[in-house]
């Protein structure tokens, strides 16, 4: 079983960052399920500031021998996560 959260495209907007990383970081600290983020209407690419989000909570995850999967990646967040051997570490998901 696993928490699904969708994400839209204003959570990784400048304005949304801090938002969205208090809903993330809320959720892992409530939880004993791996979080699945639904990144299908996402259609930019990610910033560096957005990148450093995700590995804080796939480590907040794992300490707690948790999952993130990162599921509904468009093509361009799949190459930048391919050229930053991103996609070794964290879980996409078809």
């Amino acid at each position: 079983m696993a928490i699904v959260i969708e994400i839209k495209n204003n959570d990784l907007s400048f304005d949304g960052l801090s938002g969205f990383r208090e809903r993330i970081m809320s959720t892992i600290h409530n939880t004993k399920e791996d979080v699945v983020l639904d990144f299908t209407e996402i259609s930019m690419s990610l910033d560096s500031a957005t990148i450093g989000e995700l590995m804080k909570f796939h480590s907040a995850l794992e300490s707690q021998h948790l999952q993130l999967q990162i599921r509904g990646v468009n093509k361009l967040i799949r190459t930048v996560f391919r050229l930053n051997k991103l996609d070794t570490i964290l879980h996409l998901i078809d």
